[in-house]
């Protein structure tokens, strides 16, 4: 009984600790005037989703698929290069070390199917050529 008793008190005030409007009047001392003061909510999920936005657009990275060609030695990374550059002399080619490898990468394209495709004729000139992603910075392209 006792239980039952502190449990319909509990609820009965619960159900009245809050009160549903959002406006209020509160004194404010240093004036001696009556303020009335009103909440506004603002949607958050909205605001976040610009930041988002924004922060993608002033980004200076792209992700991209590319193409490697080569992972090795600095010689033989060197000498793809330049094969790669007579056999294609319009496409981006560059060579990066990742250590303990040299890895001349070529290309950079948008979807991977246009990857794949590409993929196809670099396949008969370098047989362990493959597709990866990358972000890379947007004045290389």
């Amino acid at each position: 009984m006792k239980h039952l008793l502190s449990l319909l008190i509990t609820i009965y005030i619960g159900a009245f600790a809050q009160e549903t409007n959002s406006e209020w009047d509160y004194d404010e001392e240093s004036y001696n005037q009556e303020v009335k003061a009103s909440l506004n909510f603002i949607n958050t999920e909205r605001i976040d989703d610009l930041l988002i936005k924004k922060k993608r657009r002033s980004s200076d990275l792209v992700n991209v698929f590319r193409i490697q060609l080569y992972s090795g030695n600095r010689t033989e990374s060197s000498e793809t290069k330049n094969k790669f550059k007579m056999l294609y002399p319009n496409i981006l080619v560059e060579t990066s070390y990742e250590q303990p490898y040299f890895k001349t990468k070529a290309n950079a394209l948008r979807s991977r199917i246009d990857a794949q495709k590409t993929l196809k004729t670099y396949k008969k000139h370098f047989k362990n050529a493959f597709i990866f992603e990358e972000d890379i910075e947007i004045e290389k392209l």
